[in-house]
């Protein structure tokens, strides 16, 4: 059986724009000779709809969609996720496959697994199966699975089975021989080579033939890297589409020749993390309806790779970097500042903020601005927040979105101002930590030096009083970022992260800046999600008060 994969892109509510895309895809399809075209899950409405499930029109719309696309009557058969409504006891809804055939849909399938960790909550929405049975198709038994359904046994991020019921291995007693796997799976750094390697195990240990297709673009936050595949019973690659864009690839069955070269994924996480984020800013904007970005570029090296990014994605040409000197940026910063733009060819804008801000202390005076340390840091914080307020006045006028800069450590540790550096509407690199944003910088330098190298070897710094540097005010990045990678992404605490090593007054002090910042990062824009536990929607937490 010829069987061609549709990795697209569908957009969150477009429903009629997402059905317009399956048809074109299931076309060009049809014309390779695929009996069977699959897409995605929740591939009508677009991944996740969260509460949009809630509205009866967008459920009706999105049935009158499925019944248009079997209306076509292709000789492509089609598999496709939709919402389809709960007929028995339970909740109202099903997160479901059909299977479309002959001009009518032939068989149905719900997801059996709803995942609610991290940034699922899929059980608020839908009822889950009660039974999977293959179907029969073409003289062969297809097992129809959603996403989560072929991970009982293989979870990506849990340590122990969630489920009681494993779907895969049920198909597998009812002799199905092809497993169709429709998903939404979103990316994390290393997540692509893990699922393919896990899914080749399944295929070669249940002795079927594993079609996997992953939808690819973003939505807020979330980014899919696609990445579909088709696996012989071997667990051999019969097909693979690309990375971080749509795609429409054919796999045979029935004995078809496996890919030898160039079909695994990407092994340097640093390429895929570019990709990854420059799909991110490109979707957010497309999705909304923007086509211009402006950001600050200060000389320092976060906002230099938000910078490229953003150049990448967007086109420099859509692109708007403004310099705001202080009284307390060096001359390096702004000359950093000004070749990294040349060498992206993104317009700039010089704004300077010393007598705005001089301004602000004249108002306030020695009355309101107090006395000690609480002065220091009141100044310094008015000074980023005459920068936010310049970004979004330029954003408003322009019609354009502002990119904010602040990475993972600065973020774990409220190393931010509210209202200031954290003012825009999306944080390219907030899931990346300080450590990783240099590596990311070296990559974006692999060919030639676009941020420049005094950039790269000169302490970080705010520039927010004379001769500030970040390690005055945190410990070294290297242990500071150790420390929140083992707290945040390995849930470690207090007492196994001293046992690795750290010293404990040192890992207190961290963990309670984490914990205390939470009602700052409550108050965050959309931060572009690249690891296993970002601080977005998937992070569950009340903020704490220290003692």
């Amino acid at each position: 059986m010829k069987i061609a994969i549709a990795q697209i892109n569908p957009k969150v509510g477009d429903i009629k724009g997402n059905a317009l895309k399956i048809a074109s895809f299931a076309v060009k399809a049809q014309a390779q000779g695929a009996d069977l075209t699959v897409f995605p899950e929740l591939a009508v409405t677009g991944y996740p709809p969260l509460d949009m499930l809630e509205r009866n029109e967008f459920i009706n719309e999105n049935l009158g969609a499925l019944r248009g696309l079997a209306a076509l009557r292709l000789d492509t058969a089609l598999a496709v996720g939709y919402v389809d409504r709960n007929k028995a006891r339970g909740k109202e809804l099903l997160n479901a496959i059909a299977l479309i055939a002959g001009g009518r849909v032939t068989a149905r399938q719900a997801k059996s697994l709803l995942p609610t960790y991290d940034i699922f909550d899929e059980a608020r929405y839908f009822e889950p199966a009660v039974s999977n049975r293959p179907v029969k198709f073409k003289g062969a038994l297809l097992g129809l699975t959603i996403c989560e359904d072929i991970w009982a046994e293989t979870a990506l991020v849990p340590k122990r089975l969630l489920y009681k019921n494993d779907p895969a291995r049920t198909l597998l007693g009812r002799k199905a021989k092809v497993i169709i796997n429709i998903s939404a799976s979103p990316y994390y750094k290393g997540k692509s080579a893990k699922r393919l390697k896990i899914l080749a195990a399944l295929a070669k240990k249940m002795g079927a033939c594993i079609i996997y297709a992953n939808q690819t673009g973003a939505n807020d936050e979330l980014i899919f890297d696609g990445n579909s595949f088709a696996l012989d019973p071997c667990g051999r690659l019969l097909a693979k589409a690309r990375a971080f864009e749509e795609d429409l690839v054919l796999a045979d069955t029935d004995g078809g020749h496996t890919l030898q070269q160039g079909v695994s994924p990407d092994r340097d996480d640093y390429r895929e993390i570019f990709s990854a984020l420059t799909l991110g800013i490109k979707d957010y904007f497309l999705k909304l309806g923007f086509k211009k970005a402006v950001l600050g570029l200060s000389g320092g090296v976060d906002s230099a790779v938000v910078a490229a990014l953003a150049a990448k994605a967007l086109g420099p040409e859509n692109v708007t970097a403004v310099l705001m000197p202080s009284a307390y940026t060096s001359a390096l910063s702004g000359r950093d500042a000004a070749r990294t733009a040349r060498n992206l060819g993104i317009r700039t804008e010089t704004l300077p903020i010393k007598n705005i801000y001089g301004a602000f202390l004249k108002e306030l005076g020695a009355k309101h601005l107090g006395t000690g340390a609480g002065v220091t840091l009141t100044r310094q914080n008015l000074q980023s927040r005459v920068r936010g307020s310049l970004l979004m006045a330029l954003a408003n006028t322009n019609n354009w979105l502002a990119l904010t800069t602040g990475n993972k450590s600065e973020i774990a540790m409220g190393y931010c101002t509210l209202y200031g550096d954290t003012a825009g509407a999306l944080a390219p690199i907030a899931d990346l930590l300080k450590t990783e944003v240099y590596k990311l910088a070296a990559f974006i330098n692999r060919d030639r030096e676009i941020i420049p190298r005094s950039v790269l070897e000169r302490p970080p710094t705010a520039e927010l009083k004379p001769g500030q540097k970040d390690q005055d005010d945190l410990p070294p990045y290297k242990t500071l970022d150790a420390v929140i990678r083992l707290y945040m992404e390995g849930n470690n605490g207090l007492r196994e992260i001293i046992r690795k090593g750290f010293n404990r007054e040192l890992v207190l002090n961290i963990i309670r800046k984490i914990e205390a910042g939470e009602y700052k990062r409550k108050q965050l824009p959309i931060g572009l999600k690249v690891t296993e536990r970002s601080f977005g929607y998937g992070r569950k937490m009340e903020p704490l008060r220290n003692n």
